[in-house]
């Protein structure tokens, strides 16, 4: 039987004190011996949750790089919760569309990390969550803000009032079926079966205007005319953000910690490819699924290497290099040191020629195991030297590798 949370305690004087104690242990095991006896009046199930939640807290300090002191946490709620540098975007790009001080009603508000950037963003929130436990949690989350939490189902809660834009995050994965061997739960890839079903957003979009995060795997078919945008998060392909009303726009958007402005690309257009350059031009994911390349093979004087493949290639050595150094990054940039056949003989060969600290393959439109390849074609290393990269991809009538460095700013 699953121990359900102590909320009520964890979130008291005393419980945040536990925690806090908890944090300085490396190691849960000793941190529940330890605690457990020195605090030997307080029941040895809270301890335990006392132990989860700092070695959660850790875990989200190291994932997001901000301090876990001001929350309480599931580890599937982490799984699910937007990053903090995706929320604040989407909470500023509401409030834009929306005005300053619009209602958001966050009808799925897990653990309350985008309705915690909303509200900070000065939007007024009202949060909708149907686990009772999680809302409890998400309460304390929020506790800071004038958000307020109801605990109540979403498929049920009547949306009424001076509401002006809901706000719904599906539950994409199912937390009853078996986990990966990391811990982590398997995605739902059709969205009819997310939680709640795509065809109620849908429904409800039509009361109200709804802004939906979905997968980024999400297709046209889904979609219909509502817009959408993927989002990268420093080089990581997050999510996608639909919202309802729209016109079919597709675009992708580009993220940086490290940079004030983002990046906003209109994508939903066709590109055309050219013979293979001396360069390959390896797009940002949220490029890719937006159908945003001409972005860049413009800006390289480039295009793709084939119909096919949405890598791009270009002859133009300043068109490439003008990428260098742009933040947010909109790909990765290689230069290609030789063109050769899908052969192990050659490719290793070839491999041998060049002194590298590793090397790096990837691969688009082929089906190849990348381990055992490295294993046959990279035999010898060399600490300190630049890394290859081995770039294989699909070509009629013989697929091509392309073994490159790449270029670093």
């Amino acid at each position: 039987m699953v121990e359900v949370l102590n909320v009520e305690w964890l979130a008291s004087t005393e419980g945040q004190t536990i925690i806090d104690e908890a944090s300085g242990f490396a190691d849960a095991l000793l941190a529940i011996t330890r605690l457990r006896k020195k605090h030997d009046s307080i029941d040895a199930n809270r301890i335990t949750q006392a132990v989860s939640q700092a070695a959660l807290r850790k875990k989200l300090q190291e994932r997001w790089g901000i301090s876990g002191a001001d929350f309480l946490l599931t580890e599937d709620g982490l799984e699910q919760a937007s990053r903090p540098l995706v929320a604040q975007y989407r909470a500023q790009w509401i409030k834009e569309r929306f005005g300053a001080h619009a209602h958001v009603l966050d009808m799925t508000c897990g653990l309350g990390f985008d309705a915690l950037a909303m509200a900070q963003a000065g939007l007024r929130v009202t949060c909708v969550e149907r686990d009772e436990t999680i809302a409890a949690l998400a309460s304390f989350n929020l506790r800071k803000t004038s958000a307020r939490v109801v605990h109540a189902d979403a498929t049920d809660f009547l949306v009424e009032g001076d509401v002006d834009v809901v706000f719904i995050d599906p539950a994409r994965r199912d937390p009853q079926a078996a986990r990966k061997a990391d811990g982590s739960s398997y995605r739902i890839s059709n969205p009819d079966d997310w939680s709640p079903s795509w065809s109620f957003i849908q429904t409800l979009s039509q009361r109200v205007p709804v802004v939906a995060k979905v997968a980024p795997g999400i297709g046209d078919d889904s979609l219909g005319t509502w817009d959408c945008q993927w989002i990268s998060a420093d080089g990581d392909l997050v999510e996608a953000t639909a919202n309802s009303g729209g016109t079919s726009l597709r675009s992708a958007t580009l993220l940086s910690s490290s940079a004030s402005e983002s990046l906003l690309v209109a994508g939903g257009h066709s590109t055309s490819s050219k013979p293979l350059g001396t360069w390959l031009v390896i797009p940002d994911a949220a490029l890719i699924r937006a159908s945003a390349l001409d972005y860049l093979a413009t800006r390289i004087n480039g295009g793709l290497v084939n119909e096919h493949i949405a890598w791009l290639t270009s002859a133009d050595d300043a068109s490439v290099q003008s990428l260098i150094g742009l933040d947010p990054a909109p790909a990765m940039i290689l230069h290609i040191g030789a063109v050769l056949p899908v052969s192990e003989k050659l490719m290793a060969q070839e491999v041998a020629r060049h002194e590298a600290s590793g090397l790096t393959i990837m691969t688009r439109g082929v089906t190849i195991n990348v381990d055992a390849l490295r294993k046959k074609v990279f035999k010898k290393k060399t600490p300190g030297a630049p890394e290859l990269v081995l770039a294989i991809y699909r070509e009629d009538p013989n697929n091509v590798a392309l073994l490159c460095r790449r270029i670093i700013a």
